[in-house]
């Protein structure tokens, strides 16, 4: 067992398709050194999973924000964590995956998208936000734009995570904030100028050169200081 549990390949997770539950599907991609990308059926999002060793020769595979998303154990079952299910769920692997690509986007669907993104919120959240990015970003190259356009529905992603956790999130929302504004930076961050959220990226850095949807409702929830007396007097 001592052998076992101190070999590197006990607890290798394979890449593929899972399915976990009675409805829930991922597939998981190795990404770099001791990360990898998850991405729920159905969604556009590709989170970046960092993995740290855990108890008893199991494996972590953490979100940025720090949450466990899946844990591998010594035998090397996978358990899926999520907000619905955070006893977890037993994950089996199906098939082989393919891989994903970078995204080109052209300047004309990067501002597309704006729109797109402000009238989803509008229409499902009642809330009115304008998005738009850097001019500098809008005379990038294609994937530049395509790594902005990343950020941008991750950010709006986040803001409708955001919306929905906490009944009093819509108003601190609405007090300070009207606008998103997406552009490069040194280092992936969130942050509040004004009555503007914003919003950078790093396009060099792929994947984990933006904030998860995950990390951008952590940093609102932070930013706002989302508590029924924040909002008792709107």
């Amino acid at each position: 067992m001592a052998a076992r549990l101190s070999a590197e390949h006990v607890s290798a997770v394979e890449p593929g398709l899972y399915s976990a539950g009675d409805t829930a599907s991922f597939s998981l991609e190795a990404y770099s050194a001791n990360k990898y990308l998850l991405r729920f059926a159905g969604g556009g999002e590709n989170f970046v999973l960092t993995m740290e060793r855990g108890s008893l020769g199991a494996k972590l595979f953490k979100y940025d924000t720090g949450a466990t998303a899946l844990r591998v154990s010594v035998w090397g079952g996978v358990t899926l964590y999520t907000p619905d299910a955070p006893q977890g769920l037993p994950a089996t692997w199906q098939s082989d995956a393919p891989a994903s690509d970078p995204v080109n986007v052209s300047a004309s669907e990067l501002t597309t998208a704006f729109g797109d993104e402000g009238g989803h919120l509008a229409y499902v959240q009642n809330i009115s936000l304008k998005f738009s990015a850097d001019p500098a970003v809008l005379a990038a190259d294609a994937e530049t734009r395509g790594r902005a356009f990343d950020a941008l529905t991750n950010a709006a992603e986040g803001i409708e995570r955001f919306l929905l956790a906490s009944p009093v999130a819509r108003q601190a929302l609405g007090k300070r904030i009207n606008s998103v504004k997406v552009a490069e930076g040194g280092k992936p961050t969130v942050a509040i100028s004004g009555q503007t959220l914003l919003v950078s990226f790093v396009p060099g850095e792929g994947h984990e050169g933006h904030a998860s949807s995950l990390a951008i409702q952590q940093e609102l929830t932070r930013l706002l200081a989302v508590t029924p007396k924040d909002v008792a007097t709107k």
